[in-house]
């Protein structure tokens, strides 16, 4: 369970709730565990995190009645203080937790505890030191049959990473989980094994920070059962092998989301496989060489199912090293950490700009019965307003509502001493979806940087026509008035221009279907047309 929701006086974590949803991950493709075993509670209260303990201990009784062998694993993210869990509002006190477990009829219960509270870059755990919570949750917890794996010992803090999207311990678990702890090479992670790499990589990584080294802990009386295997990356469908000749650092990274899925201190020797899902990856290695030679190592991988992919560092391509920007941490690789591109943050646009008029069956007709449009070049029918905002979902993807003008005119006819205008004005909503590709620069905050964007979407029209008739004779006049409700289809291609600062100009052409305003003959016009705007972006949130 995560939660990064903490109590009064605690700060929100960033990771918490990713942490438990990587660790369930993790524990279904690699530790034998089925969906149906799984329980993954974010932001819980504490009457579900209890119902759910009373659900899995009446699962394992019924193993336990047919003589079967069960392994739970319970694992907390989040805030937590010297004697209880914190989530939200409520308190799970660890006593409570203490005597549901020792219920549980399993072979062995692992509790593994990562409890934090926001920091600057390395943000600290628990309002009390973190270290009085797991020290003393250690030793409330531990019985027979349980062991538990703390994130720090006594006295210490613990800590989350921007870098890595995690926090130092969850991450190091469970890349140790995905194979690279598997130092007998038998293709299981035992529970020593784990607790070991946790250990040594959690306090490297930790070593330079403000806060400074954070020691794993683990606490058993689980005598002759450190062996027991927690996670089987044998079984994996898709493995990265790293070479027995390799002896660097590699940082591999999931393309699509951009999440850093394993760091990896490899050693001359045996090669190493690491389980992964099947799918696109980037591995960037620096080893003694590219260090001599101040460059990294980018490597392209396409990891397939029933497939063991070798990196192969001869196919990778060799980049200048980019040194990490200040705050960026100890885990901060060069060549990645100014190349990769971040996620959008929130921002509020407006673009001003022209529209092409569409003729139409609609405007045919208006022709047929004796009307002409007026026309002026900077009349509002031509012109194009819009104020949107959006949000980045993946680095390469955002979402965004945008409110704004479609066309507009207005027709004039005289029939006798009859002056006619007929005029109508079109409104739009649009919800959209945003892809973009870097041309030049770096696509992170504080950054300069050029920007291709495609955008596509749809959403809502409102058209408000008028048409009023007079005499020229008696001044007098009626007017009707009529609302349109239609839809509208477009899409745009831009380039947007990123300062240093929150602040982003754009230029864009597009094109919008939008078949609003309705006659008595059955035809619709269309509102829409090509497009063209120069608009200025608002970051904020970063």
């Amino acid at each position: 369970m995560g939660t990064n929701v903490g109590g009064a006086g605690q700060q929100p974590l960033r990771y918490a709730e990713d942490d438990a949803r990587k660790m369930a991950d993790v524990l279904r493709q690699l530790g034998r565990y089925g969906n149906a075993d799984l329980r993954v509670l974010v932001r819980p209260d504490s009457a579900s995190v209890l119902a759910a303990v009373d659900d899995v201990a009446a699962k394992l009784r019924a193993h336990q009645a047919k003589g079967e062998e069960a392994i739970l694993v319970f694992y907390y993210s989040g805030h937590a203080r010297a004697n209880a869990f914190s989530l939200g509002s409520e308190e799970l006190a660890v006593a409570t937790l203490r005597e549901k477990l020792r219920t549980i009829p399993s072979t062995l219960t692992l509790v593994v505890l990562d409890a934090c509270q926001s920091g600057t870059f390395a943000r600290v755990k628990g309002v009390e030191p973190a270290a009085d919570f797991t020290y003393n949750s250690v030793s409330r917890l531990t019985t027979k049959g349980i062991a538990v794996m703390a994130s720090s010992s006594a006295q210490e803090l613990s800590q989350e990473s921007d870098e890595l999207k995690s926090s130092y311990f969850t991450h190091h678990l469970i890349v140790a989980l995905r194979g690279a702890a598997d130092v007998d090479g038998d293709g299981r992670v035992s529970l020593d094994e784990a607790y070991r790499y946790a250990y040594r990589r959690t306090l490297a990584s930790t070593s330079q920070t403000q806060v400074g080294g954070q020691h794993v802990t683990l606490d058993t009386d689980l005598a002759g059962q450190g062996d027991v295997p927690v996670t089987y990356p044998a079984d994996a469908r898709s493995q990265l092998e790293l070479p027995g000749a390799l002896d660097g650092r590699v940082l591999v990274q999931h393309k699509a989301s951009g999440n850093v899925v394993a760091e990896v201190q490899k050693a001359k020797g045996a090669p190493l496989r690491l389980a992964f899902a099947a799918g696109a990856y980037e591995a960037i290695v620096r080893d003694a060489a590219s260090i001599r030679a101040g460059r990294v190592l980018k490597c392209r991988l396409s990891l397939s199912d029933e497939r063991v992919t070798p990196l192969d560092l001869g196919g990778c391509e060799s980049v200048k090293a980019v040194s990490a920007v200040k705050g960026e941490g100890p885990d901060a690789i060069p060549g990645i950490t100014s190349e990769r591109r971040e996620i959008e943050p929130w921002a509020i646009e407006a673009g001003f700009g022209f529209m092409s008029r569409v003729e139409n069956a609609f405007t045919r007709s208006l022709e047929t019965f004796g009307y002409e449009a007026t026309r002026g070049l900077l009349e509002p029918p031509r012109m194009r307003a819009t104020l949107g905002v959006s949000r980045g979902l993946l680095p390469h993807l955002a979402v965004g509502l945008q409110l704004g003008t479609l066309s507009g005119d207005t027709y004039k006819r005289g029939v006798g001493d009859s002056d006619d205008t007929f005029s109508f004005d079109t409104y739009g909503a649009t919800m959209f979806v945003r892809a973009s590709t870097t041309l030049a620069g770096v696509a992170k905050p504080r950054s300069t940087y050029l920007d291709l964007y495609g955008q596509v979407g749809g959403g809502i029209t409102l058209g408000f026509s008028t048409l009023t008739t007079g005499s020229t004779r008696t001044d007098a006049s009626e007017t009707s008035s009529k609302t349109d409700i239609g839809y509208t289809l477009g899409g745009a291609l831009g380039l947007l221009l990123a300062t240093g600062g929150p602040f982003a100009f754009y230029l864009q052409g597009g094109y919008d279907h939008a078949p609003t305003i309705a006659n008595a003959l059955g035809e619709r016009h269309d509102a829409g047309g090509p497009s063209g705007q120069l608009g200025l972006r608002f970051r904020f949130g970063q």
